[in-house]
């Protein structure tokens, strides 16, 4: 089952990316104020959630958490970073998104940070 984790501190954040290397993760940055944040966030809990895999999506606030954006050099929201093998990708083309949430195409790990 797949599961959704909000975090809140840096401290939570720190200790992610010191997993990058062991771990595959994705995260989605978004903003309160973002009308398309807040549609992303809906489908996430949504149609994302309860779709097949043993994956964890962690959320992060621009409000809470404004250093996680410079941590993976985010510039807007919404924003879906993924930690592949130690590599990691940044999407911030909302149509990528919005198909990786709503589970209709494979997301192509495209783009450097």
């Amino acid at each position: 089952m797949r599961t959704i984790q909000t975090l809140n501190k840096e401290s939570q954040l720190n200790s992610l990316i010191k997993k990058k290397r062991s771990q595959d993760f994705i995260v989605l940055f978004h903003s309160l104020w973002d009308s398309r944040s807040q549609k992303l966030m809906s489908l996430a809990t949504g149609t994302w959630a309860s779709g097949e895999g043993e994956e964890t999506l962690y959320t992060i606030s621009s409000w809470d958490i404004p250093h996680g954006f410079v941590a993976f050099r985010v510039c807007r929201t919404p924003a879906l970073v993924v930690c592949k093998n130690g590599k990691i990708r940044k999407h911030d083309y909302l149509p990528q998104i919005h198909n990786f949430l709503s589970g209709s195409t494979g997301l192509r790990i495209t783009g450097r940070i």
